[in-house]
């Protein structure tokens, strides 16, 4: 009897697990699926009264429809049992309110939060008192949004929507300007477009000289899409220009006819604020046939052009030092270009390349992370500014493509250089600030979730457009092979699935699961499982960097070395491990010079399930003298000094023979979550101890040891000899030495055995 109501407890407590589980797997879902269904049936009856009146049997049907819509969220809404339950619901209408552009999204907002209100208060009064304090919530989160939710200006986004329609790929109008964006040179004449849906004037201005203050003006025409346009005879390569534009001066607008912007399309521009230019974007590509690593098989280099081959120690002299066709240099040495085959990896991601602002605020700004064009190399890397920089960085990624390394672009599309409300227009804002960018109630401010000013509204139709507009002209005009998203959950979810959906197969996609302010995420890490996209793996980072020094958790480490699949990923190639990234400390600096700490490191890292990130200089123990935020050094605390290589080779052979290992082997880089059939732990009884039995055609053992002061014993999974790969220091695929027994691993070391 006993037994019997034991096995009853479990039932209800495994039955109530699963209704819980199943709760948080699809409620969210169906509640955003709802209201936009809802939101579509309070249009189409808007639309309907306004063709028939009130009375007609169309209205009668769409209000049927909409009537309809609402009942289904009150029967999901109905499921609703617990304080978590509710807040989980909150947090989706939140994040539906943030996206709103129209007054039918705006009353689907407004439903959906009084038709949880009510579920809400009714659960608080009947039989849970614990929702009182949703209840409140629920007001402050109405209280929050009233002020920006009453200015939404439905003739704004209507025309946005209609224009989102429209790919870059739109049916042709009579001029090739109203369905392209930017300065295009066609058929002996050059088109000039831009988008500026309020504006109520919009003039072209052609220059001869980057540097002149005036120029000859051209009002341009108006479609009904809101672009601007304006053809030219002549091939005007070379050409130097600029808009204004004047417009409504209401609370949002920015629209200042005196000021001259630049195209928020153009493919090349004079420094962040200067004036755009119609540039030659011919080239003649030699790497056919030229295909990069499946995102499962990547080794990432994450780098900074000028960086590279900015100190005098590069060998690198003349305009090339510091720029895109200064990282062609030094074949055939243990510098630069020959630095990176020697290595081994095959996949380089540069750090920012858009064209950004070098001195923002004032401040030196190095990094990059500051873009001003999504459509314009960075003319800085380049031997001159008057459009040099799209050859040279094609000549580079063709280059690089020869060498067999693909090409990754850093892209910053969470915020732009104009900042905050103290930051002048320099063009997204002077075209259609309330379009690019997330307003507060008082739309004078930004949201700035970003901690850099802004944060781009990137689910305005419009700013959705450009962002893939801008992926897609990389990977088709410069053969970018995938992008690394910075901040990548200000990115709203829509997009960053279009993203996925959109780019080419074999591009790989990579993103930070975070954003500076956690309350701004517009996804989390479980978001996109199953796809191909990998997030910045910071659990990795921390949990294993804890356990060389001696302090982590054995079970967090299995996780993370097996791909994060128990936690976020369902798949271990979702899962970016990186040790060391341009944020935050060097290894070397981190561990303070220990070299065990940093080759267990190294161990570790390639040893892991995912992809591998490892950051320039990381292979030889670089350090920058302890800064941990080198964004605005531009100077030899960021520089590669490549005299430290010939002191620290001993740690870069060590990681170019793990990189050689795990290039041959696949027991390193599984497709699928592993499995008994794929992995087994061996745990000795020093918990600072971790073995994996990597199985496989060829049979392999990592064996760690985070522990800074004793040895611990392994007893070898299988009989007989295995070869020791890697004593900690060294790599030798055909073998260092034997083993067969037990096998005694020195502290803070990692060794690789194969059979």
């Amino acid at each position: 009897m006993y037994m019997t109501s034991v096995r009853r407890y479990l039932c209800l407590l495994l039955a109530l697990l699963v209704s819980t589980t199943l709760f948080a797997a699809n409620f969210d879902q169906q509640l955003v699926e709802n209201i936009n269904r809802m939101a579509r049936d309070m249009h189409l009856a808007r639309r309907a009264i306004s063709e028939s009146g009130i009375k007609g049997a169309a209205a009668a049907a769409a209000f049927s429809k909409e009537s309809a819509s609402v009942d289904n969220l009150k029967r999901l809404f109905s499921k609703i049992e617990t304080p978590e339950q509710a807040e989980r619901a909150a947090q989706q209408i939140k994040l539906y309110g943030y996206r709103v552009t129209n007054q039918t999204e705006k009353r689907a907002f407004e439903q959906s939060l009084n038709l949880l209100e009510a579920r809400v208060k009714y659960l608080a009064q009947t039989e849970n008192p614990r929702l009182m304090g949703n209840l409140k919530s629920i007001q402050a989160l109405r209280k929050e949004f009233a002020g920006n939710l009453a200015r939404v200006d439905t003739n704004v986004s209507e025309r946005v929507q209609m224009l989102a329609r429209t790919s870059t790929t739109a049916p042709r109008s009579n001029t090739r300007s109203d369905a392209q964006l930017g300065a295009y040179v066609i058929k002996g004449n050059t088109a000039f477009s831009v988008y500026s849906p309020d504006a109520t004037e919009v003039k072209l201005h052609i220059f001869k000289n980057a540097a002149d203050k005036k120029g000859v003006e051209y009002v341009m025409t108006k479609s009904n899409r809101g672009i601007w346009h304006h053809i030219l005879p002549g091939e005007l390569y070379g050409t130097y220009y600029g808009y204004t534009a004047d417009g409504p001066k209401t609370p949002g607008f920015l629209f200042d006819p005196e000021r001259l912007l630049s195209d928020p399309y153009a493919f090349a521009n004079v420094d962040h604020n200067g004036k755009s230019i119609v540039v030659d974007r011919t080239f003649k590509w030699t790497d056919q046939g030229f295909k990069g690593p499946i995102s499962k098989d990547a080794i990432i280099y994450e780098m900074h052009v000028k960086d590279f081959t900015a100190h005098g120690s590069s060998g690198v002299t003349g305009p090339h030092k510091g720029g895109y066709l200064g990282m062609l240099h030094g074949k055939g040495t243990s510098r630069v270009l020959g630095h990176l085959k020697e290595l081994g990896v095959n996949v380089i991601q540069l750090m920012p390349i858009h064209e950004f602002d070098n001195n923002y605020a004032g401040v030196v700004n190095h990094w990059g992370y500051m873009t001003s064009h999504f459509f314009a190399p960075e003319c800085s890397f380049a031997t001159g500014k008057a459009g040099q920089a799209v050859k040279e960085l094609k000549t580079l990624i063709n280059g690089l493509h020869k060498e067999g390394m693909a090409v990754v672009l850093d892209v910053v599309f969470n915020h732009t250089a104009e900042g905050d409300h103290r930051g002048l227009p320099i063009n997204f804002k002077g075209f259609d600030n309330p379009g690019y960018y997330r307003l507060m109630d008082d739309r004078k401010f930004y949201w700035n979730g970003t901690g850099c000013g802004n944060e781009m509204r990137t689910e305005s139709p419009m700013t959705s457009k450009m962002i893939l507009d801008s992926l897609k002209y990389w990977t088709k005009e410069f053969h970018v092979d995938g992008f690394r998203f910075d901040l990548g959950t200000i990115i709203d979810k829509k997009t960053m699935q279009a993203i996925i959906d959109e780019l080419p197969q074999d591009n790989i996609l990579t993103a930070e699961p975070w954003a500076a302010d956690w309350q701004r995420n517009q996804w989390g890490k479980s978001d996109f499982r199953n796809t191909r996209l990998s997030k910045w793996n910071d659990d990795y980072r921390e949990k294993i960097r804890s356990f060389i020094s001696g302090q982590g958790s054995r079970n967090d480490v299995m996780t993370v070395m097996a791909g994060s699949c128990f936690w976020w990923t369902a798949k271990p190639s979702e899962s970016l491990n990186y040790l060391e990234a341009h944020d935050g400390y060097t290894l070397n600096d981190l561990y303070k010079g220990d070299k065990k700490k940093t080759r267990l490191a190294a161990i570790t890292l390639l040893t892991a399930q995912g992809v591998p990130m490892i950051h320039a200089g990381q292979e030889f123990n670089r350090s920058k003298g302890g800064n941990h935020n080198s964004y605005d050094q531009d100077n030899n605390t960021n520089y590669i000094d490549w005299t430290v290589k010939d002191k620290n080779r001993d740690i870069f052979e060590l990681y170019s023979g793990l990189i050689g290992l795990r290039k041959k082997y696949p027991n390193f880089r599984q497709a699928v979550a592993l499995n008994s059939q794929h992995l087994e732990w061996i745990q000795p009884a020093n918990s600072n101890g971790l073995g994996m039995f990597l199985k496989g055609k060829d049979n392999f053992l990592v064996l760690l040891n985070g522990d800074s002061k004793d040895w611990v014993n392994f007893k070898l999974p299988i009989g007989g000899v295995w070869q020791v790969v890697c004593d900690g220091e060294k790599v030798k695929d055909a073998g260092l030495y034997t083993a067969e027994g037990d096998y005694n691993v020195p502290p803070t070391t990692g060794v690789i055995l194969r059979k």
